[in-house]
């Protein structure tokens, strides 16, 4: 697995910062550097770390940090925190820093993936203009991004990739939650749902790689209303075409259960898709599967592509259009 899927970075106070990481996945002692931006030389004097983690202080402006981790044996690696702090933001979290079948990474700051943004603070809209958010691929119906509205004050360029929030429409769930009250039901739709992405969808994220190899200079966001299902999909795909193994996507696909809101997020949900309380039914039960992020849920989109194609690589050319010297400009342009 890849040691950065054991590297943490959070926040602990004001200008203060905890790295930690897994014993086994860096040689003692760790050197690390802070910069305010990945593969810089490093702002700060370089202090040296042993036990799994560090606590850092930095100046209290510094909105998002990078740090350099330089084991005693093995190459430096940029690490930073995962999920990008915004106070209206939902699941936004950075792809960079996993590390590609030919050695590179993914950089930081590049490629960005998130639910809806219609809470966005003021002080949030400075946060993503920071991050030079310049295209934004949006996966959500009209009618959706008109309930779930959001202007950002960057101005980057809007792509609308509409896919349905559901089977073939938008009102499939609304269908399916008037008939069932088990929760299982629930799954095995997700299931189908996500088979449908690279089925049906398909000639939607061909579009999203179309976009990704003509944005413009800055960095892309990938969102839809929760940024798990849609942007999942979209971020695995991705992360396929960049050559990340499939253990690293898939444990990006579940980091969704940590950084979506799934409590506060129920009533939204509910309002949705138009779920009503009724005797002896558990609504909380029965949007758990909407909710929560299951390993299974890419599984099943792992397994499809499996079973009509000879490989990744097919798939990406034949259902996405990705050549092979499309998918090289692609890694020269998101992996370092």
């Amino acid at each position: 697995m890849d040691p950065i899927t054991q590297i943490s970075v959070e926040q602990i106070g004001a200008g203060r910062w905890r790295v930690a990481w897994d014993a086994d996945c860096l040689s003692e002692p760790v050197r690390i550097r802070a910069a305010r931006w990945p593969d810089a030389m490093g702002d700060l004097s370089p202090l040296e770390a042993v036990g799994g983690w560090a606590e850092v202080d930095l100046p209290t402006d510094w909105f998002r940090p990078f740090f350099c981790l330089e084991p005693t044996a093995g190459s430096p690696m940029w690490v930073a925190e995962r999920q990008v702090p915004l106070a209206g933001g939902v699941n936004f979290r950075d792809l960079g820093g996993y590390r590609t079948d030919d050695g590179r990474r993914v950089r930081w700051g590049k490629l960005f993936r998130s639910g809806h943004l219609s809470k966005l603070t003021a002080g949030d809209q400075d946060r993503l203009d920071a991050l030079e958010i310049r295209t934004v691929c949006d996966f959500r119906m009209a009618e959706e991004r008109a309930t779930e509205n959001a202007t950002i004050a960057c101005a980057p360029v809007l792509e609308t990739l509409g896919i349905p929030p559901g089977l073939k429409d938008r009102f499939f769930f609304h269908r399916l939650f008037e008939q069932t009250d088990d929760p299982a039901v629930v799954v095995d739709a997700m299931h189908e749902l996500m088979r449908s992405l690279i089925g049906e969808s398909a000639p939607h994220y061909a579009r999203l790689f179309a976009v990704l190899q003509q944005a413009a200079a800055g960095s892309v966001l990938m969102n839809c209303s929760a940024g798990k299902e849609r942007t999942g999909v979209g971020a695995a795909l991705l992360l396929l075409a960049l050559g990340v193994p499939r253990e690293t996507i898939l444990y990006d696909f579940t980091l969704s259960r940590r950084y979506f809101p799934a409590q506060t997020e129920l009533p939204r949900a509910l309002e949705k898709y138009a779920v009503k309380a009724r005797p002896g039914r558990d609504v909380v039960a029965l949007m758990e599967p909407l909710l929560v992020t299951r390993e299974s849920y890419l599984e099943v989109v792992l397994a499809e592509i499996d079973q009509h194609y000879a490989s990744d690589a097919d798939f990406l050319q034949q259902a996405l259009g990705l050549t092979p010297a499309a998918r090289a400009a692609l890694r020269d342009r998101y992996t370092a």
